[in-house]
């Protein structure tokens, strides 16, 4: 009988600690936030009579930008939203937004992010937030301004 209660009961500490969903090693989404959408040349979009070199501070179109990592090697959604100004007499902003998936891969000072076009974007790593640098070319190429991205971690 002590024997029988023996080999039942490593049969069940078999069964419980093997199983295929522990890949992941615990991982749980990370997920960082757009925080500033540094320019250049300060500007004042919202009309409050103060001009900034962080968009963020300007519009709201940047609200919803952040980057989920959701495995621990491969999968990323990002999901980006944007403004630009628009060349009309009046200065204002126009928002768009995309979502993106692919993969990823951090080290302790980068994080490459590849889209599903094969096209790839390098983020440095400091701290908890993720810094990189950028080229916009908008209206048909008639404009092109460079801008640094923050992203902090949730």
């Amino acid at each position: 009988m002590k024997n029988l209660f023996f080999y039942v009961t490593c049969l069940g500490v078999l069964l419980t600690s093997c199983s295929n969903d522990d890949d992941s090693g615990g991982f749980a989404a990370v997920t960082y936030q757009l925080v500033e959408v540094n320019t250049d040349n300060p500007i004042d979009v919202n009309g409050d009579n103060v001009a900034n070199r962080n968009e963020l501070l300007e519009t709201d179109c940047y609200g919803n930008s952040r980057i989920v990592l959701e495995s621990l090697t491969s999968g990323y959604n990002f999901t980006s939203e944007f403004g630009y100004l628009d060349t009309a007499s009046e200065l204002r902003t126009t928002c768009g937004g995309e979502t993106k998936n692919g993969s990823y891969q951090l080290s302790d000072t980068s994080l490459v992010i590849t889209y599903e076009d094969g096209s790839s974007q390098t983020f440095q790593v400091d701290g908890d937030k993720l810094l990189a640098s950028d080229e916009w070319t908008l209206f048909d190429g008639d404009l092109t301004k460079k801008v640094e991205l923050v992203y902090q971690r949730q």
